[in-house]
C-alpha cells in the first residue's frame, strides 16, 4: 500500500494598470492511495483569473473556480480502466489498451459536463443611477474526446494524440448571459530519446478553433441578443529540450493567428448595448441618448521565441537540498488590426455610420530570470518541498498604435501614437509545492 499527497500553489501577475489588468492564481491538492493494481484518489483545485480591459467601455472579468474531484484507476495486464467525477459538474471515463512490455499503448477518454467559465462585468464609461455595472454570466457545456497512441522501443518514445472539444449553446435563466458554440481540434506529437547521461525531448502542438459567442438579455419570456462574435483561431507550438541531471535547456516557438468577422444583417451586430437594457430603461434614455450598435472586424497575428537554460546543484544524498537558477530569453512580435463601425440612430430621424480603424503593433525582447530551491527528505515518510520565483526583465519594448477614423459622409481624420507599453514590466510569477509519500 502506498499513499501520496501533493500540494501546489502559484500565481502569475502580468499586468496591473488602470485600464488593463491580468493575473492568475491557483492551488491544487491531491491525495492518492495505491493498493496492488488499484488506485483511489481525490483532489481539490482552485483557480482565480482576473482581467480588465477598457476601450470606451470597460469589461472586467473575474473567474473563481473551485473543483473537488474523485476517481479511481484499475490496472490489469492488458487493460487499464479509470473514472473521474468532479463538482463542475463533469464526468470522465478512460480506457487504455497496452502490451505487457509497454511497446504499444492506446488510450481513449471522454468527458462531459458544464464549466462556469467566468462572470463578466460590463462597466459603462459614465455610470449613472439608471445604467450601472451589468453582470454577465458565462457557463459552457462541454464534450471532450481524447485519442492517443504511444510506443516505447529501445531508447525511444513516441506519442501521438488527437483531442476534440465541442460545446453546445444553451439558454440560461440568468438575466444576462453568454452561450457559446465551440469546435476545437488539437493534434499533438511527442518524441523522446534517452542517451543515458542525457535526454532529448521534442514536441509539436497544432490547434484549430472556431467559436461563436452569443450575448443574451433575458427578461420574462423575451430573449434579446446584444453580442454576436464569430471567432476563428490557429495555434502552433514547437518545443525542443535537452536535459541532464543538472542542466536543462529548451527552445520554443509559438505562432497565433485569429480573426473576428462582422455580419451586416440586422440583429447580428457585434455589440448592441441598447439591447442589454430593459425596455423601461431604454424608454427613459431614448430622449437623451443616441442609439448605437457596433460591427467589428479584427485580425490578430503574433509569434514568439523562448529559449534558455537552468542549472541545479544537488547537495546531499539521503536528504537532498537542490538550489537552481535559470535564465530564458524571449522575442515576441504581435499585430492586431481592428475595424469598428459605429451605427448611430436617433429615435426619430436619420441614422449615421462612423468607421474607425485601429492598428496596434508590439515588438519586445527580454529575459526571464528564475530562482528556486527544493528539499527532499527520505525516511519512513518521504517528503519534499520546493519554491520558485520568476521575473520578466524586458530589454526592448516598442508599442505602436495608429487610428484612422472615417465618417460615411467623407470626412477623414488620422492620428498616430507611439507609446511605451507596460505589458511585461509587471510580469512576475511564483509557486510553492509540497509532497508526502508513505
Amino acid at each position: 500500500m502506498q499513499n501520496i499527497g501533493l500540494a501546489d500553489c502559484g500565481g502569475l501577475f502580468l499586468l496591473h494598470q488602470s485600464d488593463k489588468q491580468f493575473s492568475i492564481k491557483s492551488c491544487n491538492i491531491r491525495d492518492s492511495l495505491k493498493v496492488s493494481n488499484f488506485e483511489l484518489y481525490g483532489a481539490f483545485h482552485h483557480v482565480t483569473v482576473q482581467g480588465r480591459y477598457t476601450d470606451g467601455w470597460s469589461v472586467k472579468s473575474l473567474s473563481q473556480i473551485n473543483v473537488a474531484s474523485a476517481g479511481f484507476v484499475s490496472r490489469y495486464k492488458y487493460i487499464t480502466l479509470g473514472v473521474q467525477v468532479n463538482t463542475l459538474p463533469m464526468i470522465t471515463s478512460n480506457i487504455s489498451v497496452h502490451r505487457k512490455d509497454s511497446l504499444f499503448r492506446a488510450n481513449v477518454s471522454v468527458s462531459r459536463g458544464s464549466i462556469h467559465l467566468t462572470e463578466l462585468s460590463w462597466i459603462p464609461d459614465k455610470q449613472t443611477e439608471v445604467v450601472g455595472t451589468i453582470p454577465i454570466d458565462w457557463v459552457s457545456h462541454v464534450l471532450y474526446r481524447h485519442l492517443s497512441a504511444e510506443s516505447k522501443f529501445g531508447n525511444n518514445y513516441v506519442n501521438l494524440s488527437l483531442n476534440k472539444i465541442q460545446t453546445t449553446p444553451r439558454n440560461s435563466e440568468k438575466e444576462h448571459y453568454i452561450r457559446d458554440s465551440v469546435n476545437v481540434l488539437a493534434l499533438n506529437a511527442k518524441y523522446r530519446h534517452d542517451f543515458g547521461m542525457s535526454r532529448l525531448d521534442a514536441s509539436y502542438l497544432f490547434v484549430n478553433a472556431d467559436a461563436t459567442l452569443y450575448g443574451i438579455f433575458h427578461s420574462e419570456n423575451s430573449r434579446k441578443r446584444f453580442l454576436y462574435a464569430p471567432l476563428e483561431a490557429t495555434f502552433h507550438w514547437g518545443n525542443v529540450k535537452w536535459n541532464t541531471d543538472n542542466l536543462q535547456t529548451h527552445l520554443e516557438y509559438i505562432y497565433l493567428s485569429g480573426s473576428l468577422k462582422s455580419n451586416p444583417n440586422r440583429f447580428y451586430e457585434s455589440l448592441a448595448p441598447n439591447r442589454i437594457l430593459p425596455p423601461s430603461t431604454i424608454k427613459g434614455l431614448s430622449f437623451a441618448f443616441l442609439q448605437k450598435v457596433f460591427r467589428i472586424d479584427a485580425d490578430l497575428d503574433a509569434y514568439g521565441f523562448l529559449g534558455g537554460a537552468s542549472y541545479c546543484w544537488i547537495l546531499g544524498k539521503q536528504n537532498k537540498f537542490i538550489p537552481n537558477v535559470g535564465i530564458d530569453f524571449f522575442k515576441a512580435n504581435g499585430e492586431i488590426d481592428i475595424d469598428k463601425r459605429t451605427e448611430t440612430t436617433k429615435v426619430m430621424g436619420a441614422s449615421y455610420a462612423y468607421n474607425k480603424n485601429t492598428q496596434q503593433k508590439l515588438s519586445s525582447l527580454g529575459s526571464v530570470l528564475s530562482l528556486g530551491i527544493e528539499y527532499h527528505k527520505k525516511g519512513n515518510v518521504d517528503w519534499s518541498v520546493d519554491y520558485g520565483i520568476s521575473q520578466i526583465i524586458p530589454f526592448y519594448i516598442d508599442y505602436k498604435k495608429s487610428n484612422a477614423s472615417k465618417k460615411i459622409s467623407g470626412n477623414n481624420k488620422t492620428s498616430d501614437n507611439n507609446i511605451s507599453s507596460q505589458l511585461f514590466r509587471n510580469g512576475f510569477a511564483t509557486r510553492l509545492g509540497m509532497s508526502v509519500n508513505f
